[in-house]
């Protein structure tokens, strides 16, 4: 990076200074032409001087070019004659001319500034991409050395005030001195003695209000640093949440804090006091000099030796030096505040063997395969402290053998695993990737030929469908429209001047060559990968969860309402019948809750907000008619007491507390609250809050999940009747937001599963649910739903970090991408470390199947503490102590034959020893 930001804002902003310094040259001719004008006017028209005489006229506006005499001919070449005008037509004139200057002026003004400001953003757009550029070719252990959220503070809130400053690194202070020595030049010619004042002043603000002022630098310096470290600390507590919980240090992390925000509050409040202390006096130099130039200004008038004009058209003059003058001592001090600044935020990302930025450079091509394996020869890794992670490890790992690595955690394969994708770096020895030394392969080529799965993955905020292809997000395909919108055009022209990269986000980034663009074959293709981590069930039943969106929901209607058919008729078959308490007008849902009885329907809304719509809507009409407003209060009464009772001594940490739906662990103290302020006796009373509190409260009661025996059968036939007046007496508004349930039609509100089952399923034992999991399995694949649910799971939100899937399924996500990238060698660190044994061994035979495709097979490097499908592995190598100390190749099965008749060449275990 440049180690000055001069040269940095010169280098990629040099055409745009120079137009922007002769802007400013070009203004000053308007400028100084605008300071004569108040003195003409006084002068002239107002005071009458040239128009003594009646009908006199005064020539106005006469140009000329004085000529050199050694030319001969005329003195001067005049290139407009002058204009007589009288005294009021003058007056008018020159006042209309004042005005047009002014215009000029200002608009000289706009465009500069209105060009500056471009400028500026354009190179923090430029700086920024750059410190992310950089950010992208860190060395991998750079990343375990910085706090990601100090390098976001520096990207997104150190950079703004540089970025504010480039408009105006050259062209500010030309500028602002251009106005200053106009208007000291004007003075000077109307007073040298005024001018000499004038000229005093500035330059004792010009000297003491700068040196004054680099105080607030270093107290800037001091905040900018704490404020960094502070974004830190936050990003930490976040991530280390789990462990502040578990462990009870959030007052350890609240006084860390606070100790952290008062030396912050310390340095701001020093700056405050010095930064108004210096603008104290800088307002004081400025309006003493207006104090000089009456007293002694008026002496000289009073005397003759300046006119009434030229000491009014002095004072106007004056009066834009302060404004430049400020702005040009707040501009150098913004220069050296932004010089130290950028300094700072370079050094951070200056650093050493950072990657070559042709590694990344983007290829739209496809990759060819690669026609080689690895070559690892004495090959030692070290951590950041040099000492040895793997030393002299020497294999040759040809292209589609597979490998199991057996070693204990912290004994060197990981490392291995680590270097075979460039995640570690060799301090010696040799590692080669086709022939070739591994650091030549540019990133186009090992990012999309190798692939990896670690034990702790990344994901960010995205959808499951863009977690799973993102390893295929290499290049943007060709776009298929023939010309792009005025829009575009303009995003990507921006985009170059700015030095960014013209590729758009928003095209298709997805590698079609191997993920074809038939829906059909990707569907295929993506359910096969999941299908092999036996990630098929979860993301079934994420689908089955969700709501069909509403651009496939007619389509999958027909076909919604055929599996809802086949779904029953299968659970009666199956004697499961009376598991399902269908959706009927006339019949109470046991396991429903009494909110889901009275609508009878779905809300395209949270539950939430469908609550607040029926409590304070007009179905809350509806429940009083019905008398169930007072009977639904009581019931929440009943029901707040006996969870405060059982619960109210709980921490709302506990788990015991967690797992219960109907009432949130932060609402526990509310309703203790509200039942020291009401008489159970006496629930009429209420305040209509808390009747409403109540209500929502009585509203998720299920009978037979909590049996608290609250609902008889004379209340299930008022909830019945409420249900079908609040149907027919529904406002326009609630049947918009509710979409009520019909046994012949689809229910784009409902979830998926709701659609299917059309009911509540009962508390079943885990073997009836597992049964009934399997009837809705068949059931999706008879009506053809399986494309549906698929595509509907694919589209949920995974939440920052994934923390709305497990760590299991996170590593289950994590190795299906990786096989969906297909691969020629795939390392697999320990990916399945969270799950149990015997997943794990059925899930390494199905990736060890995968490979052996014969159409698309890859080599495979497998990290593991256990001999799983050992036998099935081409390999087995085991690491101690950083070293290989077991390399062991499979035997063919004629080979394992004569080896169990009697040679001794072969051990028992089907494997040759080769090291």
């Amino acid at each position: 990076m440049a180690t000055s930001l001069y040269r940095y804002v010169w280098n990629h902003t040099r055409p745009q200074q120079i137009w922007m310094l002769v802007v400013v040259l070009v203004s000053i001719i308007p400028l100084f032409l605008s300071l004569n004008l108040p003195k003409l006017i006084i002068n002239g028209p107002i005071q009458g001087q040239g128009f003594e005489a009646a009908g006199a006229t005064v020539d106005y506006f006469r140009l000329a070019v004085p000529l050199p005499g050694f030319i001969g001919g005329p003195e001067e070449l005049v290139l407009f004659d002058a204009i007589p005008l009288e005294r009021i037509e003058a007056l008018v004139a020159l006042s209309m001319l004042f005005l047009f200057f002014v215009i000029v002026n200002g608009a000289f003004k706009f465009y500069l500034n209105t060009y500056k400001g471009r400028l500026g953003e354009r190179m923090l757009r430029r700086m920024r991409y750059e410190m992310v550029d950089r950010v992208l070719r860190f060395p991998i252990r750079q990343f375990r050395r910085v706090r990601p959220a100090e390098v976001a503070s520096m990207i997104k809130d150190e950079l703004e005030p540089i970025g504010g400053f480039i408009g105006d690194a050259f062209v500010q202070p030309l500028y602002l001195a251009s106005q200053i020595l106009t208007a000291m030049v004007f003075i000077f010619l109307q007073s040298p003695t005024l001018g000499a004042i004038a000229l005093g002043v500035t330059l004792l603000q010009a000297a003491v209000i700068p040196r004054m002022r680099r105080r607030l630098l270093v107290l800037g310096r001091e905040r900018q640093l704490t404020a960094r470290r502070l974004a830190g600390s936050i990003g930490e507590i976040i991530e280390s949440m789990p462990t502040i919980r578990t462990n009870d240090t959030s007052n350890i992390v609240r006084a860390r804090t606070a100790q952290q925000l008062g030396r912050i509050f310390l340095i701001r409040f020093d700056i405050y006091q010095w930064k108004f202390f210096v603008k104290f006096l800088n307002n004081f130099l400025s309006q003493a000099t207006p104090f000089i130039f009456y007293l002694f200004g008026g002496y000289f008038a009073i005397r003759g030796e300046i006119d009434i004009g030229e000491l009014v058209a002095v004072i106007a003059a004056y009066r834009e030096l302060p404004s430049p003058l400020k702005d040009l001592i707040d501009w150098d001090l913004m220069r050296l505040d932004v010089n130290v600044k950028y300094e700072q935020v370079a050094q951070q990302f200056e650093i050493d063997n950072l990657l070559d930025a042709k590694t990344q450079a983007p290829v739209g091509e496809t990759v060819a395969a690669l026609s080689g394996g690895f070559r690892l020869l004495d090959v030692t890794i070290r951590d950041e402290t040099g000492s040895p992670l793997a030393t002299s490890v020497t294999l040759d790992l040809p292209l589609h053998e597979s490998v199991l690595v057996l070693a204990p955690l912290g004994e060197g394969a990981e490392s291995v695993a680590e270097a075979l994708v460039g995640l570690a770096p060799v301090a010696a020895g040799r590692l080669e990737l086709a022939g070739r030394p591994f650091a030549s392969w540019p990133e186009s080529v090992t990012g999309r030929r190798l692939a990896y799965a670690e034990a702790a993955p990344y994901y960010s905020q995205s959808t499951l469908r863009e977690a799973l292809l993102y390893p295929l997000m290499h290049h943007p395909s060709p776009a298929v429209a023939d010309s792009a919108s005025r829009a575009e055009i303009q995003m990507r022209n921006e985009a170059k001047a700015s030095g960014n990269t013209v590729l758009d986000a928003r095209d298709d980034w997805i590698d079609h060559s191997v993920l074809p663009l038939d829906p059909d074959r990707e569907g295929a293709l993506i359910e096969e990968a999941i299908s092999i981590v036996e990630l098929t069930g979860d993301i079934m039943r994420l689908g089955l969860s969700r709501r069909i969106p509403l651009s496939r929901a007619e389509a999958a209607a027909p076909r919604v309402l055929v599996a809802r058919a086949r779904f029953d008729a299968a659970m009666r078959e199956a004697g499961l019948g009376e598991v399902v308490e269908r959706f009927e007008l006339d019949r109470f849902l046991h396991n429903a809750t009494i909110f889901e009885n009275i609508v009878f329907g779905a809300s395209g809304e949270s539950d939430l907000a469908a609550t607040r719509l029926l409590v304070r809507s007009d179905a809350r009409r509806v429940l009083q008619e019905t008398g169930l407003d007072d009977t639904l209060a009581r019931m929440g009464l009943t029901i707040a007491t006996t969870l405060v009772e059982l619960f109210g001594e709980v921490g709302t940490d506990n788990p015991i507390l967690r797992r219960i739906d109907i009432i949130s662990p932060d609402e526990i103290d509310f309703y203790r609250q509200l039942l020291m302020r009401v008489d159970p006796d006496e629930a009429n009373s209420l305040t209509t809050e808390d009747q409403s509190s109540l209500i929502r409260l009585a509203l998720t009661y299920v009978e037979p999940r909590y049996r608290l025996g609250l609902i008889d059968d004379a209340l299930r036939a008022r909830i019945i009747e409420a249900r079908h007046l609040f149907q027919e007496t529904a406002s326009p508004l609630v049947r918009d937001s509710i979409v009520f349930n019909d046994p012949g039609a689809f229910n784009p509100a409902a979830t998926l599963q709701d659609n299917i089952v059309f009911g509540r399923l009962a508390d079943t034992t885990p073997r009836v649910a597992a049964k009934i999991g399997a009837i809705l399995e068949k059931t999706i694949d008879f009506a053809g739903l399986r494309a549906f649910v698929l595509r509907t799971a694919l589209e949920f939100d995974l939440g920052s970090g994934a923390k709305r899937l497990s760590l299991g399924q996170q590593q289950k996500l994590t190795l299906a991408r990786a096989l969906l990238k297909a691969p020629d060698y795939l390392v697999a660190n320990r990916c399945l470390s969270a799950l149990d044994t015997d997943t794990q061994l059925r899930i390494v035979e199905a990736v060890l199947k995968r490979a052996r495709d014969p159409e698309r097979p890859f080599g495979l490097f497998w990290v593991s503490s256990a001999a799983m499908a050992a036998e099935r592995f081409d390999r087995t190598l085991r690491f101690e102590r950083g070293q290989v100390v077991e390399d062991e190749l499979a035997q063919p099965a004629d080979l394992v034959l004569s080896s169990s008749q009697g040679g001794d060449n072969f051990e028992a275990g089907g494997s040759q020893r080769r090291a």
